[in-house]
């Protein structure tokens, strides 16, 4: 299997980085293209929400077409526990700064979300990949993040943690290559042995195995027309599916494959 080698085009403003990147794909640009913008005027997160994207944060987009087209989704996972590691490298070993990924693909730092993941499938011919989009927010002042924060996650930026102030003014090309690095490393050992090894990576990367949380279901038929289904349990990490799955206080175990995580319980 050749390694995928990656190639940059930068930008100082996109709307997105996804919509550019699919624009270039139906053209026919290979694996490994990837897409960094300065800001984004209208970036986009899961269920379809805005990402705010001023200048002082990392906005990529790369894509792929792995081998195995029946477990597209497994990227999603992927890509999320490697902005975990990544974000991980840029932060002191020190006690009380906790970072992880939050299922499926959001990154936290002491349970405020500093980044996330959105993968859209793209076919091009007889080829089917996948764009991941990556979200970062490096140098972004507190004030521009509050309007945007998700209950109970706030939104932060990795400077504000525990970096010197020489630290503090991240510069993102190095996060970028960083990324990069990490991930074609993780999915080139993804491709040769599957799913097992990405369970073992993004659990390791999860801040949440054995805690209880609670989980608001989406993507149900009747979502539309009566009232959100939350369900609590225990998190046991994810099944051979990438699904999350929760025990009960019965004990029983239930996976679910969409949902949004809204609380949890230290």
């Amino acid at each position: 299997m050749p390694q995928v080698v990656p190639n940059i085009l930068r930008f100082d403003s996109v709307v997105s980085t996804q919509e550019k990147l699919r624009e270039l794909a139906a053209l026919g640009r290979g694996e490994g293209t990837v897409i960094v913008a300065k800001r984004q005027s209208k970036g986009r997160g899961r269920m379809d929400r805005s990402w705010h994207s001023p200048q002082g944060g990392l906005y990529l987009s790369l894509l792929i077409y792995p081998e195995n087209k029946k477990r597209l989704t497994d990227l999603s996972l992927l890509a999320g526990a490697v902005l975990s590691q990544t974000v991980k490298h840029f932060l002191p070993n020190e006690v009380g700064v906790r970072v992880g990924v939050k299922w499926p693909n959001d990154c936290l730092i002491n349970g405020q979300k500093v980044g996330g993941v959105l993968c859209e499938v793209v076919t091009h011919g007889i080829k089917q990949g996948v764009i991941i989009g990556v979200g970062l927010n490096l140098n972004i002042p507190h004030s521009e993040l509050v309007a945007f924060s998700e209950r109970p996650f706030q939104a932060t930026s990795l400077s504000a943690h525990g970096l010197t102030e020489l630290e503090k003014r991240l510069d993102s090309e190095i996060v970028l290559q960083r990324y990069l690095e990490n991930f074609f490393k993780a999915y080139e050992t993804y491709q040769k042995e599957g799913f097992c090894f990405l369970q073992k990576f993004w659990e390791r990367e999860c801040l949440f195995i054995g805690k209880k949380l609670e989980l608001r279901e989406t993507g149900l038929p009747q979502e539309k027309t009566s009232s959100p289904v939350f369900i609590q349990g225990t998190f046991l990490g994810i099944d051979e599916q990438g699904a999350l799955v929760l025990s009960n206080s019965q004990g029983d175990r239930q996976s679910y494959m969409t949902g949004e995580i809204t609380c949890y319980w230290s």
